[in-house]
């Protein structure tokens, strides 16, 4: 809740301690316990607004203040439910949780003015800083490759690291094209990487095994949160704040990869597992995406895609 002086008050910690834990790769999620001892911390160096003692009573007025003030009742940024095995609430975020939220309370508005001065630390990265040093000593957010998989968990992790890879090596042949390197006719990744491997041939160096080690390691990954995530939602974008801690987490150790087609203003990749989906987007020609009025081409794969079918099935035989 927003007040004029733009005080810290604890239904603004509660977003903070969130957002901040989604975005520098914890787990999506706390119980009660975990932020009321947190709380206790912060309060031990900054004063917070607006506390009440009863953890459920202070989740509670929280939810009914946002879903009045900031949310669609419907449609929540963040979801509250009590865990029987942890004996205690749990709030955890969701796809709608994103900058909008980081706008809506007083610590976008403590420092106003004051922004344009790069090496500025005002209130709001004190309050930030005070999260991250409590959170310090706490285990990062990690997929558990070890975990069993469903077949059919597995088959959904299988085509989407097939559709990825279909647009890594769009993008690689893409760049040879343009160096001249590689015959413009010789596009298809069936044709040209599995039944022949033309690279090879023409005296170039192979990615070959460079994909068939990203398949099985990223079509894994998928797998396993689809599996704890049936609305597995991914992306390189701004906007869903789990969504991009979804995509750095599948990206890890494979950086480099993910980095030459969706680094920093290149391709856009977002993962609908809701939809079974995959667009990519990029501009076109002289335009990017940070231009004011950008020609972006947007290309969608579904899951039953006939070409995503038959690379599956090649990746599988080699």
């Amino acid at each position: 809740m927003v007040n004029l002086q733009h005080n810290l008050t604890v239904d603004d910690l509660i977003v903070e301690y969130m957002i901040y834990k989604v975005n520098h790769g914890y787990e999506p999620q706390y119980l009660a316990n975990e932020f009321m001892d947190f709380l206790k911390y912060f309060q031990t160096k900054m004063e917070v607004l607006d506390v009440l003692e009863d953890k459920a009573l202070l989740f509670k007025r929280f939810m009914e203040r946002k879903t009045q003030l900031d949310w669609n009742p419907t449609d929540p940024h963040m979801n509250i439910s009590y865990s029987n095995e942890d004996n205690d609430y749990k709030m955890a975020a969701n796809y709608r949780l994103s900058c909008y939220d980081t706008s809506v309370i007083n610590t976008y508005f403590m420092d106003e003015g004051m922004s344009q001065f790069a090496d500025y630390k005002g209130t709001a990265y004190k309050i930030r800083n005070i999260i991250g040093e409590y959170l310090e000593s706490q285990p990062k957010r990690k997929i558990d490759e070890t975990a069993d998989i469903t077949d059919s968990s597995l088959m959904v992790g299988k085509y989407f690291a097939a559709g990825i890879i279909d647009i890594i090596w769009t993008s690689h042949i893409k760049d040879l094209i343009e160096k001249h390197e590689w015959p413009e006719q010789c596009k298809d990744i069936n044709k040209y990487l599995f039944e022949l491997d033309l690279a090879e041939i023409i005296g170039l160096k192979s990615v070959k095994q460079e994909l068939l080690n990203f398949y099985k390691d990223i079509s894994k990954r998928i797998a396993i949160l689809y599996q704890q995530d049936n609305n597995l939602k991914i992306s390189n974008g701004s906007g869903s704040y789990l969504a991009k801690a979804n995509y750095k987490l599948l990206s890890n150790g494979f950086e480099e990869i993910f980095g030459k087609v969706f680094g920093p203003y290149k391709s856009s990749l977002d993962i609908d597992l809701t939809s079974s989906t995959l667009k990519e987007s990029h501009g076109i020609g002289s335009s990017y995406f940070w231009d004011d009025d950008p020609v972006v081409k947007t290309t969608t794969l579904q899951i039953g895609d006939v070409k995503v079918k038959q690379l599956v099935q090649n990746l599988e035989q080699n």
